[in-house]
């Protein structure tokens, strides 16, 4: 009969989501994509998935601190995040981090004569994540962050507008799964759901509502 080994003695596997931190001086990074869904309320009864490149890059800075890099892409418009997790263990299987990210996007877009906008904005994520190992090779990680908005400008031809003030813009939650999948390689495959005022991807729509929508995405990564 074979003996049952303990969690505590595990070994560690590929992650990027799950609340524990880097050995000091290591890296670890991913790549994939991000797939949102814009709200009926923005696009009618066309629901668009939007496609985002998504590479993630870490680094251990201590035991228990460690910084975070992320950039997502749609060529035309492109978001950049930096930030920093603080990241203990409660319990052999159960993890927990607190983390804060400042993102700044920018996005440009010009058909023709016709349509000639630039758009750029700071943002910022305020997060928390609990994170539980539920097998050798499988982890869980659920992930609560607000959304605050910092600045926003958008140009259209020659009119400018521009917000500077900080205000809670909405809230978001992260299920992701991190698992083995081929050849050894992990992968980390989940889902978020903001429900915020705003969305980065979405400026060009110039939506005129004043309320929060949901904005389901898909997310899926190689950790490399």
């Amino acid at each position: 009969m074979a003996q049952r080994v303990p969690a505590s003695e595990w070994p560690d596997q590929p992650e990027i989501y799950f609340p524990q931190a880097p050995v000091p001086g290591k890296w670890r990074m991913s790549i994939g994509a991000v797939f949102t869904t814009t709200p009926p309320e923005l696009t009618e009864e066309i629901r668009v998935s939007v496609p985002a490149i998504d590479f993630n890059l870490q680094r251990g800075l201590t035991k228990h601190l460690f910084a975070v890099s992320r950039l997502q892409t749609q060529i035309v418009q492109s978001n950049l995040m930096l930030g920093l997790r603080w990241a203990t263990p409660l319990t052999d299987r159960l993890y927990l981090a607190a983390g804060y990210d400042l993102t700044g996007w920018f996005g440009a877009l010009q058909i023709k004569d016709v349509f000639n906008s630039q758009a750029y904005g700071v943002q910022s994520f305020p997060n928390l994540s609990v994170g539980y190992r539920l097998t050798r090779d499988l982890e869980l990680t659920v992930k609560a962050e607000a959304i605050m908005d910092l600045y926003y400008r958008s140009k259209v031809g020659n009119l400018a507008v521009v917000y500077d003030r900080r205000q809670v813009n909405g809230v978001a939650f992260t299920f992701m799964l991190e698992q083995p999948f081929y050849n050894n390689r992990h992968v980390s495959v989940g889902f978020r759901a903001a429900y915020s005022n705003f969305n980065w991807q979405l400026w060009s729509l110039y939506d005129t509502f004043d309320r929060n929508l949901l904005y389901p995405q898909l997310i899926f990564g190689f950790i490399l």
